[in-house]
């Protein structure tokens, strides 16, 4: 587990409210219950932690409805529920209210519930909150949605089977996964080319013009399919644009037509090469 307990998500996890959940167990014996499939690598990393630090405590997991417990792990300890995210907390409420109702019966101590992150506060630890408008980081990310982008990453078309043999997950599990890391814009889906296999040369532009020259050269830039890099800079210039071209002649129509024709262009400073070592993919998606 020891490869768990480095992963930067789990870390984060561990760091934020690893202390809390000590305090929470104090002297007495615990049970750490993990949700499947998403909070399977948080409750693991949890559970090797508390031991190394001396904590009694046994490790289980049930559906969020109760079923699968195995309860004499469970019986007469203290208990945490540990799950990755709670998105509506219909799953944090079936969960707690299944454990609750046996608590007499297995002479449960208490019930809390750990999540990294929580978008309708009600879990007792969670490393934040956000909301299905939060600009998504690589902080927020878990363990398994970066070994899924990982794997697409390497082949984009592996099946979502086949990657969840990978990851201890069933295909649809992994297709939720996706679906959400697509609805919020982690990652796209879209048609690429190989540069080399297009172009035989690149040349980069520096342009010095002004705001308004700027504002429209950028807005004509990003729906054309040779430009590959496109950004505002700072200095004697104030754009750089990167092309591609298939010979010399292409790169000077590009420039002669496309940019030394706008209204506003003071300068212009050339460089030309072969085709980039990256991006050494163009995706052919325009806005």
């Amino acid at each position: 587990m020891h490869t768990l307990l480095e992963l930067e998500p789990i870390k984060r996890f561990i760091d934020v409210v690893g202390k809390e959940i000590e305090k929470y167990f104090g002297k007495e014996e615990g049970c750490i219950v993990y949700l499947q499939p998403d909070g399977t690598f948080y409750g693991f990393a949890l559970y090797e932690w508390l031991k190394a630090r001396g904590k009694n405590m046994t490790i289980t997991t049930m559906e969020d409805d109760g079923r699968g417990l195995e309860e004499n792990k469970a019986r007469g300890r203290k208990v945490l529920i540990v799950d990755n995210d709670v998105v509506t907390g219909k799953g944090y409420k079936r969960s707690m209210e299944a454990l609750r109702i046996r608590k007499k019966e297995l002479k449960l101590k208490d019930i809390k519930f750990a999540t990294s992150y929580d978008r309708v506060g009600v879990a007792d630890f969670s490393v934040g909150k956000y909301s299905t408008e939060t600009i998504w980081n690589l902080a927020d990310l878990d363990a398994i949605d970066l070994k899924i982008i990982q794997t697409l990453s390497v082949n984009g078309r592996e099946s979502f089977a086949d990657i969840g043999k990978k990851i201890n997950l069933s295909s649809v599990a992994v297709k939720n996964r996706v679906d959400k890391l697509l609805k919020e814009r982690v990652i796209r889906i879209e048609a690429v080319f190989n540069m080399d296999q297009f172009y035989a040369l690149c040349a980069q532009i520096y342009v010095e013009a002004d705001p308004k020259a700027v504002e429209k050269m950028i807005e004509k830039f990003e729906k054309m399919q040779e430009v590959y890099h496109l950004v505002r800079v700072t200095g004697i210039y104030n754009l750089l644009i990167g092309i591609g071209g298939q010979s010399w002649q292409n790169i000077h129509e590009f420039i002669e037509q496309e940019v030394r024709s706008n209204p506003g262009v003071r300068k212009i400073f050339i460089t030309t090469g072969e085709t980039p070592i990256l991006p050494k993919t163009i995706s052919l998606a325009t806005s």
